[in-house]
């Protein structure tokens, strides 16, 4: 473990400013001080591809005029953020570098921050990795698997590390993309990259490749949520991370779209310690998991006996906390997702004929014989 933290200590920190509030905040974290150390920041809902395992499809497509989050928005926010300790920001969307300003917008986070911009490699060349050193930005994370396989530029990502930027290649574990990891994990071996690994939502695949996952999760190279952020096997949902939309909704999770406050309707300091009261007494490996066995194991692992009582539900891939305590406090938000999301729902739910028979299903919509109910169909997990 001393050997990943010192790598991946190494990888994201780019000055002294920016290491001592890292070192700060962890002291503070370890201390039981409430503080917000990530935040995952959406700029935009455009994007120019149809990934397979979007996390934000939803968001995305419930925009009919997708907004930009405007620069001094993110000025703003991000100094609110990091009077509250904040260490890291993820610029993500969407696509970020749809967005012809997007230099401006990473310029106009405090340098004493950890910048990462997430990106699917389309729109990057050798000149726009210039401007975004230039601004300030210390990662670069490429998404990577066997969707992105002919976006990816192996060239441009060294030339990123040439240039002083870091390289995450960010991967969904999933045992479909096994080959994919275990060749990006080569490459960074190679090239001096970071590998991210993304808890997958059920969405599309058949949950997370738990023999390849607990093999290579402590690796030097391998970055997650769970280690990273929270500085032990905990997920920091809603504590110490953050993920704020585009529109200022504030969600516990990028992959978990319940909205628990606004940015433009109060302030952040104020949502997080709601937040945070409320998240720091329910604790998981990860609050993405839906399945027993896999909690179980995670728990097993990880040495933990997180209370499976926190069990995430299957009616809405895109908030796994529908229909559990985790929803207190939720809000409507500002856009169209809570439809969307009400809409996914109803589908779920087994039809039941005008006459008010319920072929063969019992009023609570599991099936009479006992067995479980059918999920959603499945959608992706991507990060």
């Amino acid at each position: 473990m001393l050997r990943k933290a010192i790598k991946q200590f190494a990888l994201g920190v780019k000055s002294p400013a920016q290491a001592a509030r890292v070192l700060a905040s962890e002291a503070k974290m370890r201390a039981g001080i409430r503080t917000l150390r990530s935040l995952e920041l959406a700029v935009t809902w455009i994007c120019n591809l149809d990934c397979e395992f979007c996390y934000a499809e939803d968001l995305m497509k419930a925009q009919k005029r997708p907004p930009d989050m405007p620069v001094d928005t993110v000025a703003k926010l991000t100094r609110d953020a990091r009077d509250l300790g904040l260490i890291h920001v993820n610029v993500t969307g969407g696509e970020p570098m749809v967005r012809k300003d997007i230099y401006d917008v990473v310029d106009a986070i405090p340098k004493d921050i950890v910048i990462s911009l997430v990106t699917n490699s389309t729109l990057i060349n050798k000149e726009k990795i210039d401007r975004l050193k230039k601004a300030g930005l210390s990662t670069i994370q490429m998404s990577y698997g066997g969707y992105y396989l002919k976006s990816f530029k192996r060239d441009l990502a060294r030339y990123c590390v040439e240039q002083g930027i870091s390289v995450t290649l960010s991967v969904v574990n999933i045992r479909a993309e096994r080959e994919n990891i275990e060749f990006a994990f080569q490459m960074a071996e190679e090239d001096d990259f970071s590998v991210l690994f993304n808890y997958p939502m059920i969405y599309n695949n058949v949950g997370l490749d738990s023999e390849y996952y607990w093999k290579m999760r402590y690796h030097p190279r391998c970055r997650e949520d769970n280690l990273f952020w929270s500085g032990k096997d905990r997920c920091p949902a809603g504590t110490h991370k953050l993920y704020v939309t585009n529109d200022g909704d504030v969600m516990t999770c990028d992959r978990i779209h319940a909205i628990y406050g606004n940015i433009q309707q109060e302030p952040l300091a104020d949502i997080h310690k709601r937040m945070y009261e409320q998240f720091i007494q329910h604790k998981s490996f990860c609050l993405l998991e839906t399945c027993p066995d896999q909690w179980a194991e995670n728990n097993k692992r990880s040495g933990n006996a997180y209370d499976a009582g926190l069990l995430g539900t299957r009616s809405d891939p895109f908030n796994v906390f529908e229909g559990s305590k985790l929803m207190q406090g939720s809000i409507e938000g500002s856009t169209t997702a809570k439809r969307m999301h009400k809409a996914r729902v109803t589908a779920a739910q087994p039809a039941t004929p005008a006459n008010g028979a319920t072929n063969g299903a019992s009023t609570n919509g599991s099936p009479a014989n006992g067995a479980p109910a059918a999920s959603p169909a499945k959608s992706p997990a991507r990060s």
